[in-house]
């Protein structure tokens, strides 16, 4: 049986990167402008004004990375138990 605190912590990083990253998806192709005096949603799901266009999408590259990463760690944690 997997230790608990193997396999959590990846899930739950992987989850709510991806999360994000998919939230920001919507929000790109949406044309949801977030920011400071907007919405919790909005800030959720739009992209900053302040930064050019390839900032905000290494914004959502890097999120999409990170949670696809955690998961990669996971599944590789559940096949070798």
């Amino acid at each position: 049986m997997i230790a608990f605190s193997d396999w959590f912590p990846n899930a739950l990083v992987g989850t709510a990167f991806v999360s994000l990253g998919l939230l920001k998806i919507y929000g790109w192709r949406k044309g949801i402008v977030g920011g400071g005096g907007q919405p919790v949603s909005c800030r959720l799901l739009g992209r900053c004004p302040s930064w050019n266009k390839p900032v905000n999408l290494g914004v959502i590259i890097l999120f999409l990375a990170i949670g696809l990463v955690n998961f990669g760690i996971l599944v590789k944690a559940l096949l070798r138990h």
